[in-house]
């Protein structure tokens, strides 16, 4: 589970030019603006609460409120500020708390949903299967780079869309969003998007040759999605991630792409095919998130997601992260 709000010690205090109430407290490949009275230091455990963490609706959090609670990205003197920190002392009930600590449930914070557009909504039949994973990258700005040297990532460009789930198991075949299972029913999207593409008899065709139930995971983009960035008429699907439902593990690149085309599926589009990340830092990375999406040259991407080239047997070898173009969240609010 994502960590919305940890304790985590300052690396470094850096002054903002021309600002005499505010500077920027560094959290490894985070910056966040904060005042001076609040004798921030480097090296001191604090609480530091990210960007997406919505905040109960409560006095001492007045101050978002004109944001709905919801913590965004902003500028404030011209500085990037991406979350919030508070002193252990003015934000949490009096104990003992080690760096990495989550707190997110003592503040109450919970992780922002996008609402469920209206071009997808329908009927919900029964909560997310819970024997496959669901999709929630972790921010590259939380990861320590240097782990994973010597590593060849496949890279793709992150799509500003809703997640959609196509599952066949022993049950039968689910069509599902983030959260939710829907009642597959021909006026639902992401249901008329399986017809189209025939995935169930897919699925099972898979299944009778090989004895494997599988998950496609994707993002359904689109008219009435997202505010439609990329310009598409309709609604389209574009699958990122496959995974073996008995096995429990991923699928590699390579396995990945050979089932989209044997599946006649679109998959997310290609940045890079093997890119090693080595010798570089956060900064570097988050820029090279930042370029025109490749679905239409016309609109920014929202950002990349790295996924290892290679997975082990066991599964535990895939290594995923993603990095959000800061322009973008900027641009979109985010």
């Amino acid at each position: 589970m994502r960590k919305l709000a940890a304790i985590r010690k300052v690396d470094e205090i850096r002054p903002i030019e021309g600002a005499d109430a505010i500077e920027l407290a560094v959290f490894g490949g985070w910056q966040v603006v904060v005042r001076k009275a609040q004798e921030i230091r480097p090296g001191m455990a604090v609480v530091y609460c990210e960007i997406d963490s919505v905040f109960p609706e409560e006095k001492r959090y007045e101050f978002l409120r004109q944001d709905k609670f919801r913590l965004r990205s902003k500028k404030f003197r011209g500085a990037l500020s991406q979350g919030v920190v508070f002193r252990i002392d003015e934000a949490l009930p009096p104990g003992r708390y080690e760096d990495g600590d989550d707190v997110t449930e003592i503040l109450g914070i919970t992780l922002y949903e996008p609402p469920i557009p209206a071009a997808i909504a329908g009927d919900i039949a029964a909560p997310y299967p819970g024997h496959v994973p669901k999709t929630d990258e972790e921010r590259a700005q939380n990861l320590d780079l240097a782990a994973f040297s010597g590593i060849p990532f496949f890279v793709t460009e992150k799509l500003d869309g809703t997640s959609a789930s196509f599952i066949l198991d022993e049950a039968g075949f689910h069509v599902c969003g983030r959260n939710w299972e829907f009642r597959n029913t021909p006026g639902q999207t992401f249901c008329k998007l399986a017809a189209d593409y025939d995935v169930e008899a897919r699925l099972r065709d898979f299944h009778d040759r090989t004895g494997s139930y599988l998950a496609l995971q994707g993002e359904v983009v689109g008219n009435g999605i997202q505010s439609n960035t990329y310009a598409l008429k309709g609604q389209d699907i574009f699958i990122f991630n496959i995974f073996d439902i008995g096995r429990q593990r991923w699928l590699s690149a390579r396995a990945y792409r050979a089932l989209l085309d044997d599946f006649g599926l679109k998959g997310v589009p290609i940045v890079e095919e093997s890119l090693s990340i080595d010798g570089l830092d956060h900064a570097q990375l988050l820029a090279f998130a930042e370029g025109r999406s490749l679905l239409n040259p016309q609109a920014e991407r929202e950002g990349v997601v790295f996924r290892s080239v290679s997975v082990t047997e066991s599964g535990q070898g895939k290594i995923s992260f993603k990095a959000i173009s800061n322009r973008y969240l900027l641009k979109h609010g985010g």
